[in-house]
């Protein structure tokens, strides 16, 4: 199983709602096992600038992955929120099985 995570920060705090609506139109995507949506506590006193939002999406593997980023809501999530966000950071891993 492959974890998906990605990273968001608003351009304006303004936009949060706005990122987090669109956000969460990903969870409608049939490729994906899991998938949540978390605004960040940023709790953690060591690091600098955090990241507004945290996406989780649980997927089968590679090719699962691959067609939940060629779905047709995964264009309308990025249409909506790249224009209000600052910073995306992704990362994939390996769940054990």
């Amino acid at each position: 199983m492959i974890r998906h995570i990605a990273f968001f920060s608003a351009s304006d705090p303004t936009h949060l709602d706005e990122i987090e609506a669109g956000l969460w139109i990903l969870k409608d995507n049939p490729h994906a096992i899991a998938f949540a949506v978390h605004r960040n506590l940023a709790l953690d006193e060591i690091s600098g600038p955090q990241p507004d939002f945290i996406v989780m999406a649980d997927l089968k593997d590679e090719d699962a992955l691959a067609a939940y980023k060629a779905h047709p809501l995964y264009a309308e999530s990025i249409r909506r929120v790249r224009p209000l966000r600052d910073v995306r950071m992704a990362a994939d891993l390996h769940l054990p099985d």
